[in-house]
């Protein structure tokens, strides 16, 4: 925990000496204009009712008042706190600033980064537990194959690989991000898709990793109790969220696929797990276009290959702390 104590007290120095802060809801605030200043971005302008853009250099952050939606580097990151117009114009909330924006523009910064010798792959659900389900086929089945095409493509980049199941079995949740914690210099991946079946129209790819201690997860309004107890997976929230991001920008860019963005959570497979951890929801089974990708063995090749690239991505952030590609460069 000693990294993370040092990375949040350096971003609460700068954020003093550099940030213009605003109380709101009563919590602080920091004005979207000082933040573009700090960054080196463009003065915000208007880029639509409600909504704030600041760029510059090939970097730009984009919010909405009101909104938890927010775009950095053309990526949508989910925020822990809505938007707010205050007295200096848009303000972000100094927690969404110190653990999503920053990391987001400066992954390079974030401490606490370690080789990476192991990516341990979690098929989600299994056995009797089918998962979500098209007209086309199982969850379960769809996260097994996935898991292992994307196995050979990080074994052909050098990763060593270790699966939470390799067959169609049962294995419970608290079971599996212990595969991880038992794996020195591993990563955890969890593979999974996504179901609406109250609004088949939802679309796209979303990538989770643990919500920021006192922060709710994306979907909760407000801040619940269980929101302030720390867990195992907050000791590595900041480098969860460079996995996280890194993989995302992978996946949109190189697929071109609907950008969901990066999401927060609390699930157990981010929770328990003492490695960094992220947990993917690869298109919705619930959605006709999405489900009739998912089907295609050749699109789910694809998506393997461009999970591997992302985290080969970050393989290269943790260990050389080269800044992975953005959505754009892919």
């Amino acid at each position: 925990m000693r990294w993370v104590i040092f990375f949040a007290c350096l971003v609460a120095a700068t954020a003093r000496a550099e940030w213009r802060t605003e109380t709101i809801d009563g919590r602080e605030y920091v004005t979207l204009a000082s933040a573009a200043e700090f960054y080196g971005l463009g003065a915000p302008a208007s880029s639509g009712p409600k909504k704030f853009t600041a760029a510059a250099g090939g970097r730009s952050i984009q919010v909405e008042i009101d909104s938890r939606d927010a775009v950095v580097d053309g990526v949508h990151q989910w925020l822990s706190f809505p938007v707010r117009n205050g007295s200096g114009g848009a303000c972000v909330s100094r927690m969404d600033l110190s653990h999503t924006i920053d990391p987001a523009l400066r992954p390079e910064k974030v401490g606490g980064r370690r080789s990476i010798r192991t990516v341990v792959l979690d098929a989600g659900h299994g056995g009797h537990d089918n998962g979500a389900k098209s007209v086309f086929g199982y969850e379960k089945d769809y996260t097994l194959d996935t898991v292992r095409r994307l196995r050979r493509k990080l074994e052909a980049a050098g990763l060593r690989v270790v699966q939470t199941r390799n067959s169609d079995t049962f294995i419970d949740l608290e079971a599996r991000p212990r595969v991880a914690n038992k794996t020195p210099n591993s990563i955890f991946v969890s593979i999974h898709y996504n179901s609406a079946d109250w609004k088949p129209s939802a679309n796209g790819i979303e990538t989770y990793c643990i919500s920021p201690l006192g922060a709710p997860p994306s979907g909760q309004d407000g801040v619940m109790a269980r929101d302030k107890m720390t867990v195992r997976g907050h000791a590595l929230e900041p480098v969860d969220f460079t996995l996280a991001n890194a993989v995302q920008h992978a996946i949109t860019g190189k697929l071109g696929v609907e950008d969901r963005g990066v999401k927060r959570a609390r699930f157990v497979v981010l929770k328990d797990a003492g490695t960094p951890a992220i947990l993917i929801e690869g298109g919705f089974l619930t959605n006709p276009g999405d489900a009739q990708r998912i089907a295609d063995p050749s699109w789910r090749d694809r998506y393997a290959t461009a999970i591997a690239a992302g985290i080969v991505e970050y393989k290269n952030l943790a260990e050389q702390g080269t800044k992975p590609k953005e959505r754009k460069d892919w």
